[in-house]
């Protein structure tokens, strides 16, 4: 996987897919990086971090490259001053100070650790002698950030445009030898939202068939909505924007009797100041009564089940949490639905530990969903049957179409 991300990853600014304009600007701004810093902006997956790279690697400069969200305290904070104030580096390099993730810290005075973090950095700006990148998705997100942002040159990425992704994609293909048509690579870019790592992520996965079929296509973007569960329930329980948190539902597989039992099952944990959770829990019983409230044509009272369940229970945090990190967990509700599927799924992965030399937690979530997808073809089947011993359900349950009888003519090598 990683050699094929390596290969058809950009070397070179001139390779960048898309964004021409805006790696124009990061060179003219790199010729007089003295006069501010450079913030470049955009959504995820555009090419905004690699760009950075390429251009300090274009300029042979050495790169300091740190996550704003790692930057938590005084000496760390001290640390990037020194690199961003001093001269070249001991063999006369110049030192890029990247720093991304910059819309994602949260700045409290006095709460939190990433505390003074934007105060401190407008004190940097104004002393540095190295070149400086921040990079953010929305540079309107977090308002504190503003000082920085005004005080630097500002570079928009936009999402490539699907044309130029198509294009990309084929090249791929072609190298690779995957089968593939217009009308499948056209779906590929729709599935992945324009996003260029997540396409190559799912072609990375398509690429192991040598085939590309809209079937398989399809079969991804469900796999993803699954996987963006999690996320979506992180962005609700550390929401910072009402707008991305009332649209959750739109983004997942979720949908609002599942939310409430997950809900039921993680407010509690995320929530252990009593405040926050009894306000949490409150607008939780109030989504609750307005969905006990729907009868017949009554669904315009859904926007209000929606909002108490995604904005009402996010910004019930209106004090500070103690206790550090508290992972998400799956509803007992739901585990107990789908007992046969576990069960399923642990007797699959046994048995692919016996020629998979990897954790088993690492085999379901990285090679299941590969072989959830090469299943689907009847050709791969009997590989699954004789080599690996896999059963009429543990087949059924991957994706496969097979019946008690075709089976055991595999078996039996009819």
């Amino acid at each position: 996987m990683k050699d094929f991300f390596n290969k058809h990853t950009p070397k070179t600014l001139e390779e960048v897919v898309s964004n021409k304009r805006a790696v124009l600007e990061m060179k003219a701004w790199a010729r007089n990086y003295k006069n501010n810093p450079l913030f470049i902006s955009g959504p995820p997956g555009v090419g905004k971090t690699l760009c950075a790279n390429l251009l300090a690697k274009e300029m042979g400069w050495e790169t300091v490259d740190t996550d704003a969200t790692d930057v938590r305290n005084k000496d760390s904070i001290q640390n990037i001053m020194a690199v961003a104030s001093t001269t070249n580096n001991l063999f006369g390099k110049t030192r890029l100070l990247l720093m991304d993730e910059v819309d994602a810290v949260i700045d409290k005075r006095g709460q939190g650790k990433d505390s003074g973090f934007f105060k401190e950095f407008t004190k940097i700006i104004s002393k540095a002698t190295q070149p400086i990148i921040f990079i953010a998705n929305d540079p309107y997100k977090n308002k504190k950030a503003r000082p920085i942002y005004e005080k630097s040159t500002k570079i928009k990425f936009d999402k490539p445009n699907k044309l130029s992704i198509q294009k990309f994609v084929k090249t791929i293909c072609d190298q690779e030898n995957i089968e593939y048509d217009v009308v499948s690579i056209k779906e590929l870019v729709e599935n992945a939202g324009n996003d260029i790592r997540a396409t190559l992520n799912d072609l990375y996965t398509l690429s192991l068939n040598k085939k590309i079929t809209l079937e398989d296509i399809e079969g991804i973007g469900d796999r993803r909505k699954d996987e963006d569960v999690f996320k979506a329930l992180s962005k609700i329980y550390h929401t910072k924007d009402i707008y991305e948190t009332k649209n959750i539902l739109r983004e997942t597989s979720l949908d609002y009797d599942s939310l409430f039992l997950w809900h039921e099952e993680n407010i509690p944990r995320q929530y252990k100041n009593l405040n926050n959770l009894n306000e949490a829990l409150d607008n939780l019983s109030k989504a609750d009564m307005y969905y006990g409230r729907i009868r017949g044509n009554r669904w315009n009272l859904l926007k209000y089940v929606i909002d108490y369940l995604t904005i009402g229970v996010g910004f019930s945090k209106k004090e500070r949490e103690f206790g550090g990190y508290q992972p998400l967990q799956f509803p007992i509700v739901l585990r107990k639905l789908t007992t046969k599927e576990r069960y399923l799924q642990k007797s699959i992965t046994q048995k692919l530990t016996k020629y998979i030399k990897c954790s088993k937690k690492k085999i379901q979530a990285d090679f299941l969903p590969i072989i959830k997808t090469l299943i689907k073809h009847e050709k791969y089947i009997p590989v699954f049957v004789l080599k690996y011993g896999l059963d009429v359900n543990e087949l059924k349950y991957l994706g496969a179409k097979i019946t008690p009888k075709q089976y055991e003519k595999i078996i039996n090598n009819e």
